[in-house]
């Protein structure tokens, strides 16, 4: 038993230390996607020694459970960041192409053969990452586009069933009877007929995902082999402190899925997020595939970017001062110095016309966006980042609470327009709250205590009221008052009361 006496001590949610990080080659989960069934038997002797059971029969029973998890489709919310950022332009021809997913089981919670693992067996994951460049996409046609399709139909064209034999699908067991000579097809097979019913029904309900054919041979010399995808996976730990983790995972644990390929300098790209379920026979180099063969996969998530100049700091800087075109040869030696702001002309800063309005804001940072009123009324009204391009010496005071964005409006009676530069950040401040679970929680609990302690001392000044009208010393706490008179004639009163 524990000792009262002695502190308890808090785990911290994350063991790393800043600027340190733990890689991890894999986190395997307890039950990987699958159907199980527990079983009981017991049996009642008179001692261990008994060799006769009291029950003839064992006493037994079952129970069948399943563990699901993501298979064609994925919960956007599952993804933490990828790497090169979404539609982005910069050198990212040196790195490998990678996601970060916020659950840091998600790559291993299925298996390629869609099997179940053997107790302290490791596998594979079944995510990875495609990488297609641009003139590999302008040799797709318009069946090799990512497209809507239902997840199983038997008529139809479906991710799991193509009309022509042409197109390899994944097999997940959905084929028919399996081969009898190979035990695990045939089991694979049996826990389709079971799990088959989610992806059935009317064509309204037709379960769908994302899919697209590739030609096969541009799978086969892209996708990673079966024995390379257990390095493109791994679980790392970082430290959580003063970042924004959205409530999900302060304890600094992500996995990651990188891809098998370089980007190349100068052209864009696109990466296809696909799973591997299905396709363990044509991951490795014996597999041959036939002439205009194409192979069917079920895309999880897909983004481009293109690699092209500096994506650092400063040539991102630099690129400010010269529009969205990198700086001249003859003026990169004299770079300009580089600002937030929107390229604007001279002002006169004592003049009210509009253009030199206009300049002025742009140089202090602002720019004009449309704003809709509450009312219906659309107007253009002022804006600013965090970041400003000049020496601003705010004053210090104290902000005041308020109750909503428009109360941080500033309207602006020379122009008639509105600021809402503190409105668009208080907004943006309260929904980052209310998207984090752990600070609403922590928020509400601080609320509970307040209230509590207000009714509290409400009712001790209740009481105290209560104290002076009878004429009572003041007592810090009721309890002491309330020994005070028994001990003294109240209680001799009470004792009188009572028959002998």
């Amino acid at each position: 038993m524990a000792d009262k006496n002695q502190p308890i001590a808090n785990k911290p949610p994350v063991t790393v230390k800043a600027g340190q990080i733990q890689f991890v080659e894999a986190c395997h989960p307890p039950l990987v996607a699958g159907e199980y069934t527990v079983s009981m038997r017991q049996q009642i002797k008179e001692s261990k020694e008994a060799l006769v059971p009291w029950n003839s029969d064992p006493y037994a029973s079952e129970l069948a459970f399943s563990v699901d998890a993501p298979r064609f489709t994925l919960n956007p919310g599952d993804i933490h960041s990828v790497y090169p950022p979404v539609n982005e332009t910069g050198r990212f021809d040196h790195a490998l192409p990678h996601v970060v997913f916020t659950r840091r089981t998600l790559p291993w919670e299925r298996k390629l053969d869609g099997m179940l693992p053997q107790l302290g067996e490791p596998f594979a994951p079944w995510l990875a990452l495609l990488l297609l460049q641009e003139d590999e996409l302008r040799g797709l046609d318009d069946q090799g586009k990512i497209n809507s399709r239902p997840v199983f139909s038997q008529n139809g064209e479906s991710l799991l069933h193509a009309l022509s034999n042409n197109v390899l699908v994944p097999d997940v067991g959905q084929s028919g009877p399996g081969n009898q000579n190979d035990p695990n097809d045939t089991i694979r097979r049996k826990t389709w007929e079971r799990e088959k019913w989610r992806y059935e029904g009317d064509q309204s309900e037709v379960k769908c995902c994302l899919a697209i054919d590739l030609p096969a041979a541009l799978f086969k010399a892209i996708a990673p082999r079966s024995t390379d995808l257990p390095h493109l996976a791994h679980v790392r730990q970082v430290d959580t402190g003063n970042k924004e983790v959205q409530g999900f995972n302060d304890r600094g644990w992500f996995s990651l899925v990188i891809g098998n390929r370089l980007p190349q300098a100068e052209k864009s790209h696109r990466i296809l997020l696909v799973s591997l379920e299905g396709w363990q026979n044509c991951l490795n180099d014996n597999w041959v595939p036939a002439a205009n063969q194409k192979v069917r996969l079920a895309v999880l998530g897909s983004w481009t970017f293109t690699c092209e100049g500096p994506n650092d700091f400063k040539g991102s800087m630099d690129r400010l001062n010269f529009g969205s075109q990198p700086p001249p040869p003859q003026a990169r030696q004299r770079v300009p110095e580089s600002g937030f702001h929107l390229p604007y002309q001279p002002y006169n800063k004592a003049s009210s016309s509009a253009d030199d309005l206009v300049n002025a804001a742009f140089s202090r940072g602002y720019t004009a966006l449309d704003h809709a009123m509450r009312q219906g009324e659309r107007i253009v009204s002022w804006y600013r980042g965090p970041l400003v391009p000049l020496s601003y010496n705010k004053p210090k005071q104290i902000q005041e609470v308020v109750s909503c964005a428009d109360e941080l409006l500033r309207y602006d009676p020379d122009t008639g327009l509105f600021d809402v530069t503190y409105a668009a950040a208080w907004q943006l401040g309260r929904l980052l709250a209310l998207q984090n679970q752990a600070f609403a929680l922590a928020l509400d609990r601080a609320r509970g205590a307040l209230r509590a302690k207000a009714e509290r001392l409400m009712r001790q000044d209740e009481l105290q009221r209560h104290r002076e009208h009878l004429g009572l010393p003041k007592k810090e706490f009721l309890e002491d008052s309330l020994m005070d008179h028994m001990a003294g004639a109240a209680g001799q009163k009470l004792v009188d009361a009572v028959p002998q």
